[in-house]
């Protein structure tokens, strides 16, 4: 057995005995029993705050059901939640199941707050929408910036296949070198064929690691 478990079990029963409610619930909840904690703060603490602050903190579903399902026939439990639960759970499953006729204090500044917290969220929402577009754009143009730099090719560049240097010592004698976005270089006669592995298009090297956008194929013949 735990020896955690087994002092927390102990904990518990003292508090029960001794009708240390807030206790109790707090050493239910580190037990994993949730529920039974959530209940006792409405039922016994009847803290509809303290009931709302404990499944945020939970951030589970079914303890907002519970927590639902138990303040549907009471009106001050219900203001509490309409003034809390816009950005945890759908407002709408809460209204949908208050009674026809059912006096609720406060509604209408309820249900205005509901409506001003939706708003900020479709505002926060469009505001980092518009930031992504910007910093993709941004980076995307950079990319093609980077791409369409030129590479220096000179006589200290070496073949990433053959080891040899990329250009040949006879300049009269012509030869074809594929450069690739990344910076490797090879002689076009070192690569794979179109035929037998998927071409050229791609670095060998990086292609190996990881496929990246830097990779693309530049040609440079003479």
């Amino acid at each position: 057995m735990n020896p955690g478990k087994c002092h927390y079990s102990l904990a518990l029963e003292i508090c029960q005995q001794r009708n240390f409610v807030e206790e109790t619930v707090f050493l239910l909840s580190r037990m994993g029993n949730c529920r039974r904690a959530l209940q006792m703060i409405m039922e016994e603490l009847g803290d509809v705050d303290k009931a709302i602050e404990f499944a945020k903190e939970q951030d589970d579903a079914e303890l907002w059901e519970d927590l639902i399902s138990y303040s549907i026939d009471k009106p001050p439990f219900i203001t509490g939640l309409l003034n809390n639960i816009g950005t945890h759970v759908d407002p709408i499953l809460l209204i949908h199941r208050i009674k026809e006729g059912m006096e609720i204090p406060n509604l209408r500044d309820s249900l205005v707050k509901i409506l001003q917290d939706y708003n900020l969220q479709i505002l926060l929402r469009e505001g980092c929408k518009k930031i992504l577009v910007s910093d993709s754009l941004s980076l995307l143009k950079k990319m093609h910036r980077t791409q369409m730099r030129g590479v220096r090719v000179d006589e200290e560049n070496i073949c990433e296949s053959c080891h040899a240097p990329i250009l040949p010592s006879d300049t009269a004698k012509l030869f074809s070198v594929v450069v690739f976005n990344c910076r490797h270089m090879f002689h076009k006669e070192c690569l794979p064929s179109p035929g037998t592995i998927p071409g050229i298009q791609f670095c060998n090297i990086c292609s190996a690691k990881r496929r990246g956008p830097g990779s693309g194929i530049l040609e440079m013949k003479k």
